[in-house]
């Protein structure tokens, strides 16, 4: 994660706001009236996209226990500085990933039930994952699922985790972690979840068509580069304008000659991006910019504008 200050700026001037502003009531253009889909309907779209998920989990639990069996490798206990659970995260994030395929196929907007599928099938791939293990293990070529229970199980592969830092030698003998295990195996189940989470997030953020109940996947998009944030700030006013007396398509025909020509790390950034129904003529029209410098981030909108003129961009 990137440190230091971040701010949004809605207009030019600096004032902060937060989010996505959208444009619609102050630049006077209406949106489209929803269409809701049937409770019965949703509910059905929704074991839909949990069961893709739920393959791609059960996927995701066979890998890491394959990998384990056979390379002495589990990819989800891959740990940062002894505290970012960042393969249970990565972990997670793929496990997830059949809810996106789902979503999208279907056309279904996340709901709070999906969102709640998606955290608790995470976390129960963590522990399918250590079930598949303790079903196969044997102790003397019996098996140990005859011998002690899945909670003993858990019990005493958590309480005998040993860790070892990828700086030590090969010498170093890993640490034993004892009852600290537990910990750990928090942190791990956390980062799943949060890796689900951040697949439901992603599909939040994608634009919604509320008449057709269909997302915005036809996408273009252009980006404008300067050094000079200055020049962005006289940019992003000048397109402001242009897109508060109504002329989208002027706006972007005008952005399409903005920016710095050549190869070379602009460190402000001029974003247009248009996206359409795939079922409509519905579209959104963003101008989003973004200004580095060292540690500190400055954004400027984003501006959210839907429309149904026949835009084009060059």
């Amino acid at each position: 994660m990137t440190k230091g200050d971040r701010k949004n700026i809605w207009d030019v001037g600096g004032s902060p706001s937060g989010g996505a502003k959208s444009c619609a009531g102050n630049f006077g253009w209406s949106v489209q009236p929803r269409r809701v889909k049937s409770s019965s309907r949703n509910l059905i779209e929704d074991l839909i996209v949990s069961g893709c998920g739920f393959l791609t989990s059960t996927a995701v639990a066979y890998a890491s226990h394959f990998m384990s069996k056979e390379w002495d490798f589990a990819p989800y206990t891959w740990m940062v500085n002894w505290i970012l659970p960042a393969g249970a995260l990565f972990c997670g994030f793929v496990a997830a990933i059949g809810y996106w395929i789902g979503a999208r196929i279907y056309h279904h907007r996340p709901s709070k039930m999906l969102l709640a599928n998606i955290v608790l099938i995470s976390c129960t791939t963590f522990f399918a994952i250590h079930h598949l293990d303790y079903s196969e293990a044997r102790v003397n070529g019996m098996r140990l699922q005859d011998r002690m229970s899945f909670t003993d199980y858990l019990v005493a592969v958590t309480e005998s985790m040993s860790y070892k830092s990828s700086r030590s030698s090969s010498d170093d003998s890993p640490t034993e972690l004892g009852k600290l295990g537990w910990g750990v195996a928090l942190l791990q189940i956390v980062g799943f979840s949060l890796g689900g989470f951040g697949v439901y997030g992603m599909l939040v953020a994608v634009p919604y068509c509320e008449r057709c109940s269909k997302y915005l996947s036809e996408k273009q998009s252009r980006t404008a580069k300067w050094k000079d944030v200055e020049l962005l700030r006289e940019a992003f006013a000048k397109l402001v304008q242009i897109l508060g007396e109504g002329r989208l398509q002027d706006a972007l025909d005008a952005h399409a000659g903005m920016g710095n020509r050549g190869r070379f790390g602009g460190v402000a950034t001029l974003t247009m991006e248009l996206r359409k129904c795939p079922a409509c003529e519905n579209r959104r029209l963003r101008l989003v910019g973004h200004h580095q410098k060292g540690n500190k981030h400055t954004s400027f909108g984003p501006i959210d504008i839907p429309t149904e003129e026949p835009l084009r961009m060059s």
